[in-house]
């Protein structure tokens, strides 16, 4: 018979989820330890664990990623320049905690928001953004959705304003030109003629002796009666 203590012991692995989750991150789950220290379920944070190995080529990456010297390396980690040189150069096993550390920095919304153009800035307890020139209650997600809305929508008002400025500024080169051609043509001068002309006519009207007016028929028989 043979012995078969241990061999057939179930090893854990990722759920349908965490697998899906890895797939979509391109990350393989490859420590078994893990998987059978966490069956099913992998948090977010052990899932990118595993997204390096533990190796002087990847510590160094991640700390140049950083920005940081050896010098400030070694202070921030609180050891040696002389340590940090020697892991870098595989002459010492990179410690798994300050591997882990550098990694877990270069993960977090902690490191994304301390580019140099964010100096000042934090985000609290409460997930509220802060700036250092503003001051007050901070930044919430919905504050900052409802600004970026207000923000396409003030664009989309540019852009009409800008079309309806460009109707206004044809309009009025068309009305100018009109204007231009008028006078140039001596319009505006026949016009005033022609207003002078029939306030004349007005006038004549208005003072004309009124004459009777004798229908066709009586004029006829009046003109018999004087041939007769």
């Amino acid at each position: 018979m043979k012995n078969t203590t241990g061999k057939n012991k179930a090893h854990g692995y990722p759920s349908k989820e965490s697998r899906w989750a890895y797939y979509m991150q391109a990350i393989e789950p490859t420590s078994q330890e893990l998987n059978d220290a966490f069956p099913g379920y992998h948090p977010q944070w052990l899932q990118l664990s595993q997204k390096f190995t533990i190796s002087p080529a990847h510590f160094k990456a991640m700390r140049e990623s950083l920005g940081l010297s050896v010098e400030q390396c070694a202070a921030y980690l609180r050891t040696s320049s002389n340590s940090v040189y020697k892991w870098e150069r595989g002459d010492a096993n990179v410690p798994f905690p300050a591997f882990e550390l550098l990694r877990v920095i270069r993960e977090s919304v902690s490191f994304k928001t301390s580019h140099p153009k964010w100096e000042g800035w934090f985000i609290n307890e409460r997930g509220v953004m802060h700036s250092p020139n503003i001051g007050g209650k901070g930044f919430t997600p919905e504050y900052l959705e409802w600004v970026s809305w207000q923000g396409t929508e003030a664009g989309k008002l540019r852009g009409e304003v800008s079309t309806l400025q460009a109707k206004l500024d044809k309009a009025v080169e068309e009305n100018t030109n009109l204007r231009q051609m008028f006078v140039a043509h001596g319009v505006v001068d026949e016009l005033a003629a022609m207003q002078n002309t029939i306030n004349d006519l007005m006038v004549r009207i208005a003072t004309a002796k009124v004459l009777p007016f004798v229908a066709p028929s009586i004029q006829v028989e009046q003109l018999k009666e004087k041939t007769a």
